[in-house]
């Protein structure tokens, strides 16, 4: 009986002692070592119409054990611009083991705009109407296309339907590489008592670049009605800037007013 008490605990220490060393083995020999993802250049340039399969093009992943794992690349992560239109992008990839490998190289656009707005009636409301400040206003990018739902504003003081004048405003939206466009104008509240004439252009807001020409003229769509046309415009295509310029018509002591906004950029 004794003996085989004794039988029966070198037994169990026998089989401590194997597992121990099966899970020393078995964690001697378990792989830990993520695949290294390699890359053809450390820049990528594409353009803004190019479909995300560009960031892969040239770029593939090798692992010690399970060879070529190309195949489970992603792309992890796009980070805002960080210098002019360049973007860091972050690639992973994954061997049969679960480790997980790294790499991030530069993105460059070819052809990358900032977001820019449009708008297809002024900045004006008649006094008693009920205001809508980006009423007619949108913005789009060459990256996302439409970003009118992004649109914010700033104004300096409430706007009141009830007290004619202008008030400042400022109007930005982010694009998803992180840039922003601001356009920074004027609200209008005018006394419709004055103004019986619409007049009409075939667009509220031009963009220019610095020295870029400028007729006004060229954008007078007509008015409800003949009469003498006067523009004032304040645009200096040779500073950047945002400027205006006002159309005025007039026929016998019937009036009309509508205005462009023009901004120059470098």
């Amino acid at each position: 009986m004794k003996k085989i008490k004794i039988f029966s605990i070198l037994l169990f220490l026998l089989s401590t002692a194997a597992f121990a060393g099966f899970r020393v083995y078995e964690g001697m020999a378990a792989d830990r070592t993520a695949p290294v993802i390699t890359a053809d250049s450390d820049t990528v340039q594409m353009s803004v119409a190019d479909d995300e399969a560009k960031l892969l093009e040239g770029v593939t992943a090798e692992d010690s054990r399970d060879g070529d794992v190309t195949d489970t690349l992603v792309i992890q992560s796009l980070s805002p611009f960080i210098e002019g239109t360049r973007r860091t992008v972050s690639y992973a990839a994954v061997d049969g083991s679960g480790n997980v490998g790294y790499f991030s190289r530069t993105l460059e656009y070819t052809d990358y705009q900032a977001p820019v707005f449009a708008m297809s009636s002024p900045l004006r409301f008649p006094l008693g109407s009920t205001i809508n400040i980006c009423e007619g206003l949108t913005a789009s990018s060459t990256l996302d296309g439409d970003l009118t739902n992004g649109i914010k504003y700033t104004l300096e003081r409430t706007i009141s339907s009830t007290a004619a004048g202008t008030y400042p405003v400022e109007f930005r939206v982010t694009d998803s590489a992180g840039s922003t466009s601001y356009l920074t104008t004027e609200i209008e509240v005018y006394d419709p008592s004055t103004e019986q004439i619409e007049v009409s252009l075939s667009t509220y807001l031009v963009y220019l670049r610095v020295n870029d020409p400028f007729d006004p003229a060229a954008y007078y769509a007509g008015a409800d009605e003949e009469g003498a046309l006067n523009i004032q415009a304040n645009v200096n295509t040779a500073q950047a800037g945002c400027y205006f310029a006002d159309y005025y018509l007039t026929n016998g002591t019937r009036t009309g007013k509508t205005r462009l906004i023009v901004v120059v950029s470098e």
